[in-house]
């Protein structure tokens, strides 16, 4: 064990000590914010010229100019082949040809451009005459605007997570608490996302510090004073470390942001975003969106997220961790490596891909076995945990991840004990389940 810690003490230092983790932990947190501040700066400073969308009507629908975003639809009697030559030398954006119809089959509506138009604009194109059309149809039809108005009904909504809690004296009760569909959907892919991407980096790192010394022959002198598990156990730990002290560092970033954040807008978690804002006489809309943001976060259980989110990143990372020690052992370059350490990553990838299934139906069948399955539910039962996961689901998924840990330890540590002292061998599946059948050695 003493040497293990010797190892897992020279593998975190090690990397620890390095400018480049510091300056990443400290400004990887900041990157989504800046990202975030940029795209407003862009968006906020875009130029303001209108885009002209000149309009061959022959209903007669648009009779007058139309404004909306950054376009404004003008009415024109230029033939569409004047038109496209201006719409070739920039003068105009588009041409919007409307031709005669019958307004309960409209059909042939056109739009030339120079580049193909975003959707956002022929969407906002197509409800401007959809509602030219409803206008025309309420006089044919000779019907009453207000009454029709009256029909148009908006319900907003609210979702609450009934829970069970138990009081001093042992009593239950039912408990209903907000909750929020657009939160755990977002939360869920962070979480699912952030271990997807540390077990890539981390577990790159192990290979990559396994390739080093055993390339550099290093490994040879220090085997001589160490057993070839001990050399493994002390690196997946001390890169394991590594990875968590990252990811405690940005915990407490994020508390901290979130608790200055909080305290600048005066937001208190015990009362809602209405109850707040109708105190606020003068709050103005940057307050309401943080409000909104801050309400929604409320709605879940962090801590219990945070707890779990370190189980199942530890649980995966020493996982895989383990599988992408036995690769680096095995090889001799990056090159022979490629082919033994995509079928490890294919279930990482499969979770990303599976996961958009996982947030959009978390008790389907497929989502229930994959959060269990436990070279998938690392990443899947994360995105699952914040809608809400029974507790013997996440407590049989722990108990398979654990397993599956222990055995991966195991098998990884037969296939170090021979690979790790192999040279120059063409590297099989077969000659690896060799090594890690041999007995003796």
């Amino acid at each position: 064990m003493y040497k293990i810690w010797i190892i897992f003490e020279r593998e975190y230092l090690q990397r620890v000590k390095k400018k480049s983790f510091l300056i990443g932990t400290l400004l990887t947190p900041l990157i989504l914010p800046l990202i975030m501040g940029i795209t407003i700066f862009f968006l906020s400073s875009d130029d303001k010229k209108k885009r002209i969308i000149s309009c061959i009507d022959y209903n007669s629908l648009i009779v007058d100019s139309i404004g909306f975003d950054n376009n404004i639809i003008v009415p024109t009697n230029m033939k569409l082949e004047l038109l496209n030559k201006k719409i070739n030398s920039d003068e105009i954006y588009g041409a919007l040809v409307i031709p005669k119809f019958d307004i309960y089959d409209p059909s042939g509506i056109k739009f030339y451009s120079k580049t193909i138009p975003s959707g956002d604009l022929i969407y906002d194109i197509e409800n401007i005459i959809e509602d030219k059309i409803k206008g025309v149809k309420i006089k044919d039809l000779d019907l009453n605007q207000e009454s029709l108005d009256k029909f148009i009904t908006k319900v907003s909504l609210n979702t609450y997570s009934i829970s069970e809690t138990f009081s001093e004296d042992n009593n239950s009760n039912l408990e209903a608490k907000k909750s929020s569909s657009a939160m755990a959907w977002g939360l869920g892919y962070f979480n699912g996302f952030l271990i997807y991407m540390f077990v890539f980096i981390y577990g790159s790192f192990i290979l990559q510090s396994v390739l080093d010394e055993k390339s550099s022959k290093v490994v040879e002198v220090i085997i001589s004073s160490v057993k070839p598990f001990q050399l493994m156990m002390g690196k997946v730990l001390g890169v394991g470390a590594v990875a968590f002290t990252q990811i405690l560092i940005w915990i407490i970033l994020a508390v901290t942001i979130s608790t200055l954040t909080s305290t600048y807008f005066g937001y208190d978690g015990s009362n809602s975003v209405n109850e707040i804002m109708s105190v606020q006489e003068n709050s103005d809309q940057s307050k309401e969106i943080v409000f909104g943001i801050f309400d929604m976060i409320s709605s879940v259980d962090i801590k219990k997220i945070v707890i779990i989110f370190i189980i199942y990143f530890l649980g995966g990372f020493f996982l895989y961790g383990a599988f992408f020690a036995a690769i680096g052992s095995a090889v001799d370059n990056l090159q022979d490596a490629s082919q033994f350490t995509l079928p490890i990553s294919l279930p990482i990838i499969a979770s990303l891909m599976f996961m958009a299934i996982v947030l959009e139906n978390p008790d389907s069948n497929i989502s229930i076995f994959l959060s269990m399955f436990p070279l998938t539910s690392p990443i899947l039962m994360m995105a699952r945990l914040t809608f809400g996961v029974p507790d013997w689901q996440l407590l049989l998924s722990i108990f398979l991840l654990i397993l599956s840990v222990l055995f991966a330890l195991w098998f990884a540590g037969r296939i170090y004990r021979v690979g790790i002292l192999t040279t120059g061998s063409k590297i099989t599946y077969k000659l690896l389940w060799k090594w890690f059948i041999m007995k003796n050695y």
